[in-house]
């Protein structure tokens, strides 16, 4: 963004929408799409957040598919080991019985803190200040001084 140009409040409200949608993760991508397709050429601003909130929410989608693949696996894992195993013990579960426990857990933290992310990054937008994502961020910002 341009230290000299000032957002207008639109494009406040604008930029704040394409973050605030990360609240539909996999739906939420089409606001931030919309917005960089139709309005990019109208700010700097809005090019600039919508573009980063497109791609952290695609980083969110690439997150959930794997987190759900890694699920999946653990899942398996748990009930081959119970498979293999001969005889289970008369003490609890076997080793591995809580791993998809553990791991759709994880899924959801992550949901939560992708979501948590975005939501401060709407209010950073209504405030009028940039925003730039972590991990994401400054490789958009790369791509777009191309």
């Amino acid at each position: 963004m341009d230290e000299k140009q000032t957002p207008t409040q639109d494009d406040k409200i604008v930029g704040a929408l394409g973050h605030a949608a990360a609240l539909l993760p996999m739906w939420g991508i089409v606001v931030p799409a919309i917005i960089w397709v139709t309005q990019r050429e109208k700010s700097d601003y809005i090019r600039q957040q919508s573009i980063q909130a497109l791609a952290w929410q695609v980083t969110q989608i690439i997150l959930l598919f794997g987190g759900f693949a890694l699920y999946m696996v653990s899942f398996f894992l748990m009930f081959g080991s119970v498979f293999i195993m001969e005889e289970m013990a008369a003490s609890g579960p076997p080793a591995g019985f809580f791993l998809p426990f553990c791991v759709m857990g994880f899924i959801f933290l992550i949901m939560i803190v992708t979501i948590i992310v975005a939501i401060y990054a709407a209010v950073r937008n209504l405030q009028g200040h940039d925003f730039t994502y972590p991990l994401v961020g400054q490789r958009v910002r790369a791509y777009l001084a191309k």
